[in-house]
């Protein structure tokens, strides 16, 4: 059952609570009522691996106001991509998640366009060789349709024991937007799962598209691949280049790319779960730089800015103080994009794998960080806290009240969701009974539009998960 708190709190903005829910997506925004105010969409469910009529949510962006909700087998923890399939002229949504949920829903009416495995069915989608499903990106069209197609990653069988290796192949998979047909698949080289959401990219201008992928997890070592959309249409893609490895533990969240060797080709940053932070050079696959970190795991992406005074995006990392599924603190880095030196580094909050983002907060010419902040009261009690981080000017402050629940893995969004030239912010938290770190049991899921007199006088850097395109692609000043 639904129960839905909405309070407006003008001119800061709004907050929706909704009880026995809660999310691992990051919101994404699209104006779906042609108010001219973007809206909000976010993967939402109960208890993992039960349903719930909650699964996706859309928001209406003025006043928090639930739009619609459409129903899920499971959690649905990817985020939102958009594309108007419809023929309305509304963006529809595309959204994946655990055990197989995979949807395209209207955005104007929240009605199901197709979903990809039947709610009605008693089969098990592991059963079928259907796992979680993770963030979409858009392809030519590839069945003749006049529509653009889906790339995606499927893999992780929650079945399976944290500490067993026995786990089937992840697979890369193209499907139809228009009716969620597979088109083309094929199984990750190494045999290994997946829970990485793909990069797409065309690392050398006018090159052919290439897919970024990864492997492994928490305790199962993988690789870091790159390999041709062409070769993947083919439905083989063991000739995929290995750009790194982690012997014991694999590669979870996506990468980024952008030009730090000033050559005019994409370079690929990546974080590993055992704690490092790779730089590989796109036109070699060689190594630039690698930042290792020391008693860390690391499930968030890296969030990229101009923090400095030189041409070469820098970045911005998030990382877990332990051992999955121990890990109680969480530690940030800054990292010189050309040199690959830790130029800040500092232990804030309890567990966070939800990632930065950044953007010029006191318009200086410089970017700054912003990252979810955790903490319990001394009741227990779990609060959050969006924080700035003034790397220029050596400075650190808190941008919003302090929030009821736990940020644990969503990513806020920054930018301008009313046009009126001042910067909004999106975040969620939850509650998580207990002391535990995964996001199996949640509730008190809660929408936070936080408005702001910041003025935006120059374009977001990297302002959602995946970046403002929610592509992992940073294209060059």
């Amino acid at each position: 059952m639904l129960f839905i708190f909405c309070s407006e709190q003008k001119p800061q903005g709004w907050q929706i609570h909704l009880r026995g829910q809660g999310t691992a997506s990051s919101p994404r925004l699209v104006d779906l009522n042609n108010d001219g105010v973007l809206d909000v969409v976010l993967g939402a469910g109960g208890y993992e691996n039960m349903p719930s009529d909650t699964a996706v949510i859309a928001l209406d962006g003025r006043d928090g106001r639930l739009l619609w909700h459409v129903p899920g087998r499971n959690q649905v923890v990817g985020s939102a991509n958009f594309k108007d399939i419809s023929g309305d002229k509304i963006p529809d949504i595309f959204i994946g998640g655990r055990t197989g949920e995979l949807l395209a829903i209207n955005g104007a009416t929240g009605k199901e366009i197709w979903r990809f495995y039947p709610l009605n069915t008693k089969r098990l989608p592991a059963d079928s060789g259907i796992y979680n499903f993770y963030n979409p990106q858009f392809i030519p069209d590839q069945d003749n349709d006049g529509q653009e197609d889906i790339l995606i990653s499927n893999g992780g069988d929650y079945r399976v024991k944290p500490n067993d290796p026995r786990r089937p192949a992840g697979k890369l998979m193209v499907i139809s937007a228009a009716t969620g047909k597979v088109l083309a698949q094929a199984l990750v080289p190494d045999g290994r799962e997946t829970y990485m959401s793909l990069v797409k990219v065309a690392l050398q201008p006018g090159g052919d598209e290439e897919i970024i992928f990864g492997t492994g997890g928490e305790t199962i070592g993988g690789h870091l691949y790159r390999v041709s959309l062409k070769e993947l249409l083919n439905n083989n893609i063991s000739a995929a280049v290995p750009l790194a490895e982690g012997k014991n533990k694999g590669f979870v969240a996506p990468p980024l790319v952008t030009d730090i060797t000033e050559d005019g080709i994409y370079d690929i940053i990546a974080n590993t779960v055992d704690g490092r932070i790779l730089a590989i050079n796109g036109a070699t696959d060689s190594l630039i730089w690698q930042v290792i970190t020391s008693g860390t795991e690391i499930y968030s992406s890296p969030a990229v800015g101009y923090f400095n005074n030189d041409r070469i995006p820098d970045f911005f990392v998030n990382a877990g103080i332990g051992k999955w599924p121990r890990i109680k603190q969480s530690v940030q880095y800054m990292i010189d994009g050309k040199t690959g030196e830790i130029k800040f580094q500092k232990v804030s909050g309890t567990f966070l794998y939800g990632s930065p983002v950044t953007a010029d907060f006191n318009n200086d010419g410089f970017d700054d960080g912003l990252i979810s902040i955790n903490s319990r009261e001394q009741d227990n009690s779990p609060r959050s806290q969006l924080w700035v981080y003034d790397f220029h000017n050596k400075k650190e402050y808190p941008i919003s009240a302090t929030l009821e629940g736990n940020n644990i893995g969503s990513t806020p969004w920054l930018g301008d969701m009313d046009q009126d030239g001042q910067l909004d912010i999106v975040s969620s938290t939850i509650n998580i009974p207990g002391s535990r770190n995964d996001i199996d049991r949640p509730t008190d899921l809660r929408v936070f539009r936080l408005k702001t007199n910041i003025p935006l006088k120059k374009e977001i850097t990297w302002g959602s998960y995946m970046g403002n395109h929610y592509n992992g692609i940073l294209q060059n000043k």
